[in-house]
């Protein structure tokens, strides 16, 4: 687990701008889908629950794949030029 907080703040600028913004990104869509099931708990029209749970699920993965690529491309762009 060290290690991978070590690597995270060994990120180019650039790419952790990227993934900062995906992140951000992702907690928008958390909580818009939060909004939803919240919505159906008070409505409970089950359409609503599984609209917001596809969308929790999906701001989940976004929120992993963020930060999944943002350790690909670091290790990417830090190889050095064959």
């Amino acid at each position: 687990m060290k290690k991978i907080f070590e690597e995270f703040k060994n990120f180019d600028k650039s790419v952790l701008k990227l993934v900062k913004s995906g992140v951000h990104f992702s907690f928008v869509f958390c909580l818009f889908s939060t909004l939803i099931l919240a919505t159906y708990e008070a409505v409970h029209i089950p359409n609503l629950f599984y609209i917001g749970i596809s969308l929790f699920q999906t701001s989940l993965f976004f929120l992993v794949a963020f930060i999944a690529y943002g350790f690909v491309f670091n290790k990417i762009k830090s190889m050095p030029p064959v």
